[in-house]
């Protein structure tokens, strides 16, 4: 019987030396002990080779990029002050640990920073590729705030994360932090350790079968569970002041392989990136695989909106969505489908006409596959 209490005892010894042995970061925690090989940098090349548009166009005058002078080949991403919006990972993801560093470079009203000077930006993470009709955000996901507005009874400037308020998302914040009693749905820092303005904030976020939680600079200070959906695309968000983001990197884990089709959003069925369209005007659409949608805010006939492709001119408002894939082509209003679906020549293209009934249309996005 002393055998195997030795044996154990010796276990624990060498893992506990192959801890110790691990450099921390900042002094507090080990880092994950994968090899370099299993991360994916998601700030290395251009930033479209892994981001793309959701509510804002990826190629926005607010984003801009520039070499990153701690690793060749990578960018800083920085976020401009304006209005509302989203840009979105290429991949879905469900388990990962994901390291960033982020830094404002305008100063809190709290502090002096004056009107319109104020950070608010965030990382969403598990939500569907599509924008809420009538807002910037998605209709589910969960969000760790990236802000500098100071901290108040519902919110910190120290890395709060919560599910998006408003949404078909659920998440409970980890009694064991601190807990907002403003705002039920969002886990507060236990300990504040944020930078200052200007300076960088090395983040870990780690998001594991419904648990999601982050460090900042080097201790665990924030934490949801059970929260739902558990798998989807990542974002980033355009808000407040200037932002920047640098240093982004994720180690995916291995997905629940019976997780529950109520934790997985409306993923696309392949990588594809999204054009965000603004101009109100004749849109010429793509061949092959794509989806096409379309927020119309006055009614209009299907056949006139998208011209070319042998569609009915039935009158259509609300969320419209052509969705043409294997040479197949289908119609959904707010999510029911219209009519049956119909074959496509290989080559069609049609046209969307958004000049019609005076550009009276909300979010429109067309979705291709990424080639390769």
């Amino acid at each position: 019987m002393k055998l195997p209490v030795l044996l154990c005892s010796a276990a624990l010894l060498f893992t506990s030396l192959a801890v110790a042995q691990q450099k921390p970061v900042d002094g507090k925690f080990p880092p994950p002990t994968a090899p370099a090989a299993t991360w994916e940098n998601l700030l290395a090349g251009k930033l479209t080779d892994h981001w793309t548009g959701m509510s804002m166009s990826v190629e926005s005058p607010l984003i801009k990029t520039s070499p990153n002078p701690d690793r060749a080949g990578e960018i800083v991403l920085h976020i401009d002050r304006g209005p509302t919006g989203l840009i979105r990972s290429l991949k879905a993801y469900e388990n990962f640990i994901l390291e960033m560093e982020w830094r404002h470079l305008t100063e809190a009203p709290s502090a002096g920073g004056g009107n319109n000077t104020s950070g608010n930006s965030g990382l969403l993470v598990c939500h569907s590729a599509f924008p809420k009709a009538g807002g910037p955000y998605p209709g589910e996901g969960h969000e760790v705030q990236v802000c500098n507005l100071g901290n108040g009874s519902w919110y910190t400037s120290h890395g709060d994360i919560f599910t998006l308020p408003g949404t078909n998302s659920e998440g409970i914040p980890d009694p064991r932090f601190a807990v907002s009693h403003a705002c039920g749905h969002r886990s507060m820092p236990v300990e504040f350790r944020g930078s200052k303005t200007g300076e960088w904030n090395k983040v870990r976020i780690t998001c594991v079968d419904g648990v999601l939680q982050q460090e900042v600079n080097g201790a665990l200070v924030t934490s949801l569970h059970r929260i739902s959906p558990r798998k989807g695309y990542m974002s980033f968000e355009s808000e407040g002041g200037a932002v920047e983001f640098r240093n982004m990197r994720l180690q995916e884990l291995p997905g629940d392989p019976d997780l529950a089709a109520k934790h997985i959003p409306s993923l696309l069925p392949e990588t594809m990136k999204t054009d965000y369209i603004t101009a109100r005007q004749a849109v010429k659409l793509p061949a092959g695989n794509s989806i096409v949608v379309a927020d119309v805010k006055k009614p209009v006939a299907l056949s006139a909106l998208a011209e070319g492709l042998g569609l009915p001119a039935t009158e259509v408002k609300g969320r419209v969505q052509l969705n043409q894939r294997d040479g197949k082509l289908s119609v959904t209003v707010d999510g029911k489908p219209l009519g049956e679906t119909q074959a496509v020549a290989a080559g069609t293209t049609g046209t969307l006409h958004l000049e019609l009934n005076g550009g009276a249309f909300g979010h429109v996005l067309i979705f291709t596959p990424v080639a390769g």
